[in-house]
């Protein structure tokens, strides 16, 4: 699973039939560095049926894991919002927290 932050929704009329009905977004990956959250250098397109916000930290899966997920079963997927994160605790310290 991958951790990443929604930069922006990505808008396609004209799609495979799977997709009807889908929001994407774009998110970037974050990676731990020194204690703090940091943007890695993946973005990608996801699904998200779970309403994330530009700005907010979701919980990514990916490959054969991303089309397990009940509403993703007929979609041609690689990636899907899984989570929305209220908060991140690494090595005994609070590394987020949704406010």
């Amino acid at each position: 699973m991958i951790i990443a932050k929604v930069i922006g929704k990505v808008v396609a009329t004209v799609k495979d039939a799977g997709f009807d009905g889908k929001k994407l977004v774009l998110v970037q990956a974050h990676v731990l560095k020194d204690g703090q959250l940091v943007p890695g250098q993946t973005m990608l397109v996801a699904n998200d049926d779970l309403g994330a916000g530009e700005g907010e930290l979701v919980v990514l899966t990916q490959g054969s894991s991303a089309r397990m997920t009940p509403s993703m079963k007929s979609t041609s997927t690689d990636a899907v919002v899984v989570a929305l994160i209220d908060r991140i605790d690494a090595n005994d310290q609070l590394v987020f927290k949704r406010s």
